[in-house]
């Protein structure tokens, strides 16, 4: 089967980098900062249960979409967007192309934001063109390409037009305490105390100042400090490191994300056979 992606594509080389996962805490809080995506977390999840189970599915299915063959990816946007379909409320609807765009938005610059930092700045051709496969990505999950920014310099103006408007509200800042100090199944946020600080100061000392202020987190020199310090002691680690090793951890975590994807589509797909066998048959 077809990849979606081939290897050595620039989508590919990014997202090998386990670095970029440092932007998962940002990418939540950023999306938990648009008042429909917040509104739409506290109505239709268990976030204050689990506030890292939405981020593990989204990890799960972007990683199909990126490295899954080209068949299983669109039936992970087949399955994506048919679970959007429930999730809406009078002011909220997954599947609508503006608030796709804006979570897309945050896992985009999340992952561009930490492998600049921590990896090593691309060029333009190079942030071009991981923007161009991204963009299809988003399509996957059903926000077309009309409605995406032209090119990453539209994108930047987008970016920075939604970065100077928007106004966290009371529920998405509730929220975003749920990922700063969360409290994890089987308590499992006591032994791993030390990586959520190491989390938590990256996603909040990473955040558009803004944005950052709209949440009511504070940041002084002692916090700015500490995620300089975080920052070096990456950038070294991913110079000395060869970049076989440091990608192994990714491919041997795909392999889990892969077969969870295929045993997901599968069931989804076995449902809506038996729901409407005619519309199972023209998506196979």
């Amino acid at each position: 089967m077809t990849d979606a992606f081939p290897r050595g594509s620039i989508i590919r080389w990014v997202n090998d980098e386990p670095a970029i996962g440092f932007g998962a805490g940002r990418a939540l809080l950023l999306q938990l900062a648009h008042p429909h995506v917040a509104a739409g977390v506290d109505e239709h999840s268990d976030f204050q249960h689990n506030p890292f189970k939405r981020l593990l599915g989204t990890l799960e299915a972007v990683y199909t979409m990126v490295y899954g063959s080209a068949e299983l990816a669109d039936g992970v946007g087949r399955r994506v967007r048919w679970i959007h379909t429930f999730v809406r409320s009078s002011v909220y609807e997954a599947n609508d192309p503006a608030n796709l765009l804006w979570v897309h938005a945050t896992l985009l610059d999340s992952a561009l934001d930490c492998y600049e930092r921590l990896v090593r700045p691309l060029s333009g051709d190079e942030v071009e063109t991981y923007y161009e496969e991204m963009a299809v990505v988003a399509e996957r999950f059903g926000c077309p390409r009309s409605e995406q920014p032209a090119d990453y310099q539209a994108f930047r103006a987008y970016w920075d037009e939604q970065v100077r408007t928007i106004e966290v509200t009371d529920v998405g800042r509730r929220l975003a305490r749920d990922v700063i100090e969360p409290v994890l199944p089987l308590k499992l946020h006591v032994p791993l105390k030390p990586l959520l600080e190491i989390q938590r100061t990256v996603a909040v000392g990473t955040l558009p100042e803004p944005i950052r202020e709209g949440f009511g987190f504070p940041w002084d020199r002692r916090h700015q400090r500490r995620l300089d310090r975080l920052h070096r002691l990456a950038r070294a680690y991913n110079r000395r490191v060869p970049r076989p090793v440091r990608v192994a951890p990714t491919h041997l975590q795909g392999r889990v994300l892969l077969s969870q994807a295929r045993r997901h589509v599968a069931q989804f797909e076995a449902r809506m056979a038996a729901k409407d066998p005619l519309r199972a048959a023209s998506n196979s």
